[in-house]
């Protein structure tokens, strides 16, 4: 009996996830799979909306009654509606692309991997850098606070967790 308990070897229990991680990166697989499919349509069925814009616009088709009972908000959500012309199918791929990295490196971060925080922040700050390139500086805008915020609130949300819990 002596002699098992010298040579007992302690295992260590593996890390665990802690609540506020596991919260973060549900939302951000949320974020990132409906924004990931909804580029992945944007990007496959572009033409098409492309030229249901241009119907809307030129009041044709299923949207002639429409825009005569909506008078002027019909000429606002055109032009709204006609900016998204201006932004390239190449914006909706990249974008597809960069929430697939984004929901790789929380993946990563599920399984507390070091290494997730760095694909995933690199995936965020350059959604930021594109949609500027591609969307703000065609169809104007001023600076998004907004994404810059709540991407600096997830970053940084991870960032306490980088420091403590992932290996």
């Amino acid at each position: 009996m002596e002699y098992q308990e010298d040579y007992n070897i302690e295992q260590e229990e593996p890390a665990r996830r802690p609540e506020m991680l596991t919260v973060l990166c549900i939302l951000s697989f949320i974020n990132a799979v409906w924004n990931g499919i909804s580029n992945f349509f944007s990007f496959v069925f572009y033409d098409m909306f492309q030229s249901i814009f241009k119907q809307m616009s030129e009041g044709e088709g299923m949207f002639e009654d429409l825009a005569e009972q909506m008078g002027d908000s019909w000429e606002i959500m055109v032009n709204a509606s006609s900016m998204t012309a201006l932004i390239g199918r190449g914006y909706y791929f990249f974008e597809m692309a960069l929430y697939i990295a984004s929901f790789v490196g929380v993946l990563m971060m599920w399984k507390l991997q070091k290494r997730g925080f760095h694909v995933y922040t690199i995936a965020q700050i350059l959604m930021l850098i594109t949609t500027s390139v591609f969307v703000t500086s065609k169809i104007g805008g001023g600076f998004p606070f907004g994404p810059i915020f709540w991407t600096a609130l997830f970053v940084f949300m991870y960032y306490s967790h980088y420091k403590n819990v992932m290996k």
